[in-house]
């Protein structure tokens, strides 16, 4: 669905994480020639294994944020408006990046910005970790939180000293999230 160069293959495995987390399941058939079928199997509502879930505990936004300004680095349009919009849920302001070189063009001109949330696979030129090396060299207290939908393991780069903490897997929860963002904008207080 998308030109050369212009996306990272994740969609199906964001499909399969989505289905997990939702108690589903899905099952793939590839037949060359033939074509693929995909079979996604969600939870049917109400039954027992939903019913016995315990509802999410709310996150006290007061606790979650103070109004920070996170910069959202994501070159999927989709998945940054999400990020985004979650962010502002949690009480947060957010600013929005679509590249590494767009993230720091907004670092240089935005003091204010507290973190610095951003994928480790994007097109372009500049990954994640890269910008983390950029950003750090401009603001070495400023904390950043790195994501992908590849497991940690497999986006490590020697050049990237980011401890598992910085990391948050996709796809995450809101939940997920705010505990992160708590976790090192305490750090960084």
């Amino acid at each position: 669905t998308k030109g050369p160069g212009k996306g990272s293959g994740l969609g199906l495995s964001m499909v399969y994480g989505f289905m997990k987390q939702s108690g589903g399941h899905m099952k793939l058939c590839s037949e060359v020639g033939h074509g693929t079928v995909v079979r996604l199997y969600f939870p049917r509502t109400g039954s027992a294994a939903t019913a016995s879930a315990a509802p999410e505990a709310p996150i006290p936004l007061e606790a979650a944020a103070h109004g920070e300004l996170i910069l959202v680095v994501e070159d999927n349009g989709d998945v940054r408006r999400t990020a985004m919009a979650q962010l502002r849920d949690l009480g947060y302001r957010a600013l929005e990046a679509a590249s590494g070189q767009e993230a720091l063009a907004q670092l240089n001109g935005t003091p204010e910005i507290a973190l610095v949330f951003t994928d480790i696979v994007m097109p372009g030129g500049m990954t994640g970790w890269e910008l983390g090396t950029a950003v750090k060299a401009l603001r070495p207290d400023l904390p950043i939180l790195y994501t992908s939908g590849f497991s940690e393991s497999s986006v490590q780069d020697d050049r990237a000293h980011a401890a598992s903490r910085h990391f948050l897997p996709k796809p995450y929860r809101k939940r997920e999230l705010a505990q992160k963002l708590q976790q090192l904008l305490g750090e960084a207080t």
